[in-house]
């Protein structure tokens, strides 16, 4: 009897599992979808992929050293030294978002704890389940459009050295390697007039299109953690406008859910800012001297009809604009959430309730004036205000390379 029982106990269990399972590709498959690509190179936290992140870092590593003794070389040169910056600058800021996403216990306990409330997920009804839905559809919409963008990006720039030398209608120039470029700028070790030498160099930095992909990737996880808390929030306040219509026996139970709910979602919240945002500060300025001299570029080589460069570097402007808008669409919806369940304690009707609900709601409005920030360094708040103020930036540093350069 005990053995028969027990087959059925773990086949139910694995039943269990594979419903979890699928629900959370079915609720938010955005997660899937990066630990996908963070799993090529070893950076997803939840697995044992040591040896493929040591080689991804080591990679990673050389190219910096290289990007950097090019920026040494050409110091002094203002013009070469911000051709280097403007790629030098976004792979330094890859480089600790992708140790912090593969070290950080925290953020690896928030990406848990939320793939285990999308797999044990009820909604009380389909607004419920509108509700959050539409911020998990607006965070697969700027998860894949912005990974598709970045990819885009790095391949032109890739590809850039071989448009140039194919349209090169001069056989002599053709046969001469040293009027090659290299896609990124690098001191190459190796000398690269040398044919074998060149290609071998070329080749070795194909793998930065993945690792600009991973860049655009860690934002995209960024933007998919705080999407879910401000569906959190939205539902909360969405409940609380509608206690009044539970019986006034369910209605200090349901007070207390909502106590729960909101000390977990103020828990992610402030975890997530506490994980990020030191990068962010890193991110907001290195992507506003990226968005600066991009344009720059654009607006020198209009000049000269360099259609490929121009095309490159618009995509690196936009690429800038997005990852900068991103953080503060995010962090402004965050904070509106806030406001939202802060006006939702105010309009449940609580006057007409017994002074026993009186009291924990007035314990929840307290609670409730917290507001959730992402911030840069603690300092800097993420908003749609505030994105003007970044934009102003870029624009200003623009203004200078223009009277610099």
């Amino acid at each position: 009897m005990g053995k028969s029982r027990q087959p059925n106990l773990i086949r139910n269990e694995t039943n269990r599992i594979t419903v979890a399972d699928d629900q959370l590709m079915k609720n938010h498959d955005s997660i899937c979808y990066e630990k996908r690509i963070f799993s090529i190179g070893g950076i997803w936290p939840f697995k044992r992929t040591y040896v493929r992140f040591a080689i991804y870092i080591s990679h990673f590593t050389l190219y910096l050293a290289m990007a950097y003794t090019d920026f040494y070389d050409v110091f002094g040169n203002l013009e070469l030294m911000v051709m280097n910056l403007v790629e030098t600058a976004a792979y330094s800021m890859t480089f600790p978002i992708v140790w912090l996403i593969r070290c950080s216990n925290l953020l690896k306990l928030v990406i848990d704890v939320i793939k285990r409330d999308i797999a044990e997920r009820k909604f009380e009804n389909p607004e419920e389940e509108r509700i959050y839905y539409n911020y998990n559809f607006v965070s697969k919409v700027f998860t894949y459009g912005s990974i598709v963008g970045m990819f885009i990006t790095v391949v032109l720039l890739y590809l850039r050295p071989l448009v140039q030398y194919l349209l090169t209608t001069n056989q002599a120039s053709q046969n001469n390697t040293e009027s090659l470029m290299l896609p990124y700028r690098v001191h190459p070790f190796l000398d690269t007039s040398n044919t074998h030498a060149y290609v071998l160099m070329y080749l070795y930095l194909f793998p930065m299109i993945y690792i600009s992909v991973c860049h655009m990737a860690a934002i995209c996880l960024v933007v998919i953690l705080v999407f879910h808390i401000c569906g959190e929030l939205s539902i909360l306040s969405y409940r609380i406008r509608h206690i009044g219509e539970y019986s006034q026996t369910k209605t200090v139970e349901r007070i207390r859910s909502f106590v729960r709910m909101h000390l977990k979602i103020i828990w992610l919240a402030k975890s997530v800012d506490d994980t990020f945002n030191l990068v962010l500060m890193d991110e907001l300025l290195g992507n506003s001297i990226v968005l600066a001299i991009s344009m720059y570029y654009v607006i020198m080589n209009l000049d000269v009809s360099e259609i490929a460069t121009c095309c490159t570097f618009t995509f690196f402007a936009i690429i800038a604009l997005v990852m900068l808008f991103g953080y503060c669409l995010i962090g402004d919806q965050l904070t509106q959430q806030c406001i939202n369940v802060q006006d939702a304690y105010y309009e449940c009707n609580w006057y007409e309730m017994p002074s026993n609900c009186k009291k924990c709601l007035l314990i929840c409005m307290i609670r409730g004036q917290v507001m959730l920030y992402l911030t840069a360094g603690r300092f800097y708040i993420f908003s749609l205000n505030s994105f003007t103020d970044v934009i102003k930036t870029s624009l200003a540093y623009l203004s200078m390379l223009r009277t610099l350069l």
